[in-house]
């Protein structure tokens, strides 16, 4: 069983929006749960006066509010900052504010171009692709002599997010322009697998009859297509369609329909969760 929390202060009439993480808290164990969880995403514009005026107005912790702006007038770390907030509240456990503090120390000793890259791998593992591709591109635009494995990397990983959203023409392109970069032989296999998904059958064949190079590893692509054919099989979503054809062979509509529209409303949720910004 879970250890009861004692929540303290007031619920907020207006919300403290986040900028780095796009979200909006109401009181203060929010603030704590978002700033554990996000620890990648957060640096010094998080901890500032905003955000100690709406912990006294809005929460009603003054004390806790005029300790952290006597923090930071002395210039103390936002891993301090975040420590003193996390300790006060007691929401999370030791360990997870020792983590968040050592995570803010070693934001604090990046350059701004290893702090965005940082971010970025976060937010894409997260599956914020949205956030992440700006991180990216950001990166791919101004950082100045960008080693080439590194704009290969980045330039991967801008590729695996164009294929999770089934934009697989865009991602052919950022993972042979990985390729190109890099020489890595897995930007190039996921290459010709984006380039499968968005061809025929019969379009496909004609691409890699048409290369050596393609052909040979389009023998590693197919591998690669069986292994995940079966593990969906005995995945939980191929069980779930499978239970789906059941009702509809059945004659159990209102089942059916049932399954089909809690199915699709979650799918949409996470679509939309993914792109809120358009990507383009």
């Amino acid at each position: 069983m879970s250890r009861p929390i004692l929540c303290i202060g007031s619920y907020a009439k207006e919300p403290y929006h986040i900028e780095k993480i796009g979200r909006n808290v109401y009181c203060i164990e929010e603030l704590c749960y978002c700033i554990v969880k996000n620890a990648f995403l957060i640096d010094e514009e998080t901890f500032g006066r905003e955000l100690f005026d709406w912990i006294e107005k809005e929460c009603s912790l003054e004390k806790l509010s005029d300790e952290l702006r006597s923090m930071y007038a002395k210039r103390c770390s936002m891993a301090a900052i975040a420590g003193t907030i996390l300790d006060y509240v007691g929401y999370n456990t030791r360990k997870e504010v020792d983590r968040t503090e050592e995570i803010l120390r070693a934001n604090a000793g990046m350059d701004v171009y290893k702090k965005k890259l940082a971010r970025a791998d976060f937010l894409m593992k997260n599956e914020r692709y949205s956030m992440a591709f700006r991180e990216y591109e950001f990166l791919l635009n101004n950082t100045p002599e960008m080693d080439k494995k590194l704009r290969g990397r980045i330039e991967h990983n801008e590729g695996v997010m164009y294929a999770k959203l089934f934009l697989f023409d865009k991602a052919a392109q950022m993972f042979l322009k990985a390729y190109e970069h890099s020489g890595s032989r897995e930007s190039y296999l996921q290459y010709l697998s984006a380039v499968r998904m968005n061809l025929s059958n019969k379009e496909y064949v004609s691409f890699i009859a048409d290369s050596d190079e393609a052909y040979e590893a389009s023998m590693d692509v197919e591998s690669r297509m069986k292994e995940a054919e079966e593990l969906y099989a005995s995945c939980k979503d191929n069980l779930m369609l499978r239970t789906l054809a059941v009702y509809k062979a059945e004659g159990k509509m209102h089942e059916y329909y049932d399954q089909v529209g809690d199915i699709t409303d979650e799918i949409k949720s996470t679509y939309r969760d993914i792109v809120k910004d358009k990507v383009k």
